[in-house]
C-alpha cells in the first residue's frame, strides 16, 4: 500500500541519516544512568536531590554574583559621573543623567545574578535533568489537577512567566493545561529577582549561616513560599473547576545523559540576559524619563527648579505631591511618600521598582548614588 511505501521510505533515510551523522558517545554508561534515574526519579531521594540542586542554585546567585555585582556598580557610579561632568549643566543633563540613566543602573547592576539563574536552568535543560523533574513532580502534581508536563511550565516561570505560559499550550489534557497557564504566573520569575535582591540586601544582613550565605537562604525560602502559594491555588482551583472527563495519562521518553557543552550554557546566559535587558530596559527608560519629569516640574521656572537641591526639587514637585497624598495609605506599611510611588510604578513592570527608587533617592551631594548605599537613605 501506499503507506508502507512511505514507512519504508522513512526507514530508508533515517539509516542513512544514522549512517551520515556522527553517533554521540553516551556521557554515562547503561548503568550509570539506571543508577542515576533511581536516585533522581525516588519518591524521597530524588525529592531531596533536585531541592539540593535548586538551593545550591539561589545560594551561587549570591556568592558567585558579589563581586561582578559590586564592580558593576562602581563602574557605572563612575560612568555616569564622567557623563555628568562632560554636559552642560542644563536642565536636560538631569533628564538623561538623574532620569534616564539612573533608572537603568538599578536594574543592570542584577544582570549577573540573572545570568546565573539562567545559567543553572540551562545546565539542568542540557543534561537531561529536567525531564527527570517532571516524572517526580507528576507524584504529587496530579493530585493537584496538574501533571509531570506542568513541570517544565512551572520552572520555566522562575525565568519568564510569558514564554512558560505558551509552553503550557501543547499539553495534551484541556483541564491540566487551563490549570498550568492560571498558576505559572504566580511563579516567582526573572524579573521579581532584582526586587528580592535589593529588598533582601536591607532585611537581611551579609554573612554566613553554617557556611551558607545568609541572603541566598532567604532568597531561597522566598521562591520556596512563591512555590507553596502556587501550588495552593492549583489545588483550589483544581477544586472549584468542573471535570471534564478522564485525564490524559503523563507519558514520555527521557533524554539520555548528557555532559551540558559550556559554550551553549554561556550562550544561552548571554541570550537571555540581552532579552531580559532589552524588554525590561524599554519600559524602565520610558517610566524613570517620566518619573523624572513629574520630580522636576513644580512651582517656579527650569532655571529656578534646576538650583534647588535635590531633595528640595523632589519635594517641591508634582511626584512630591503625589507621595504626600499616598503616604497616610502606605505609612503603616513602614514606607514614606517615595517609596509608595515606587511600588506603585511596579503594577507597570516588576522589575521597574530598583529603577524607580534609585530616581526618587538622589544623592545629597548630586553624585550618582551606587544601588548598594541606597540603604543609607
Amino acid at each position: 500500500s501506499a503507506a508502507a511505501m512511505q514507512l519504508e521510505e522513512a526507514a530508508e533515510r533515517m539509516a542513512q541519516i544514522k549512517q551520515i551523522l556522527p553517533t554521540p558517545q553516551p556521557f554515562v554508561t547503561p548503568a550509570t544512568a539506571r543508577a542515576l534515574d533511581g536516585l533522581l526519579t525516588h519518591p524521597v531521594w530524588g525529592v531531596l536531590g533536585f531541592g539540593v540542586i535548586f538551593f545550591l542554585m539561589f545560594q551561587a546567585v549570591y556568592s558567585w554574583a558579589t563581586v561582578p555585582t559590586d564592580l558593576l556598580d562602581g563602574w557605572m557610579a563612575s560612568g555616569i559621573d564622567a557623563i555628568k561632568r562632560t554636559l552642560p549643566n542644563r536642565w536636560w543633563r538631569s533628564l538623561i543623567v538623574d532620569g534616564a540613566l539612573a533608572g537603568l543602573s538599578g536594574i543592570l547592576i542584577f544582570l549577573p545574578q540573572i545570568m546565573i539563574l539562567f545559567g543553572f536552568t540551562a545546565l539542568l535543560e542540557h543534561s537531561g535533568a529536567m525531564a527527570r523533574l517532571g516524572y517526580v513532580g507528576d507524584r504529587f502534581l496530579r493530585k493537584l489537577g496538574l501533571g509531570g508536563r506542568s513541570t517544565v511550565s512551572l520552572v520555566g516561570g522562575m525565568a519568564c512567566a510569558v514564554p512558560a505560559v505558551m509552553a503550557a499550550r501543547a499539553l495534551p489534557d484541556r483541564r491540566e493545561r487551563l490549570l498550568t497557564i492560571l498558576v505559572t504566573p504566580m511563579m516567582t520569575c526573572s524579573a521579581r529577582l532584582p526586587v528580592y535582591a535589593f529588598l533582601i540586601a536591607f532585611v537581611v544582613p551579609d554573612g554566613t549561616v553554617w557556611g551558607m550565605n545568609r541572603q541566598g537562604l532567604f532568597l531561597y525560602g522566598l521562591y520556596l513560599a512563591s512555590t507553596a502559594a502556587t501550588l495552593v491555588m492549583a489545588w483550589l482551583l483544581h477544586r472549584a473547576l468542573p471535570k471534564d472527563g478522564p485525564r490524559v495519562e503523563h507519558a514520555e521518553e527521557w533524554p539520555a545523559y548528557r555532559l551540558p557543552k559550556l559554550s551553549l550554557v554561556a550562550s544561552n546566559m548571554v541570550r537571555q540576559g540581552a532579552i531580559f535587558v532589552r524588554s525590561a530596559g524599554q519600559v524602565i527608560l520610558i517610566l524613570s524619563v517620566v518619573l523624572w519629569g513629574l520630580g522636576f516640574v513644580g512651582s517656579g521656572s527650569f532655571e529656578e527648579r534646576q538650583s534647588m537641591a535635590p531633595a528640595e526639587r523632589l519635594e517641591t514637585s508634582v511626584l512630591g505631591a503625589v507621595g504626600n497624598a499616598i503616604e497616610p495609605v502606605v505609612t503603616p506599611l513602614g514606607y514614606d511618600g517615595r517609596l509608595g510611588i515606587a511600588v506603585l510604578s511596579s503594577f507597570a513592570a516588576r522589575e521597574v521598582f530598583v529603577g524607580t527608587v534609585q530616581t526618587l533617592y538622589p544623592s545629597p551631594d548630586g553624585s550618582t548614588p551606587k544601588v548598594s548605599e541606597l540603604k543609607a537613605r
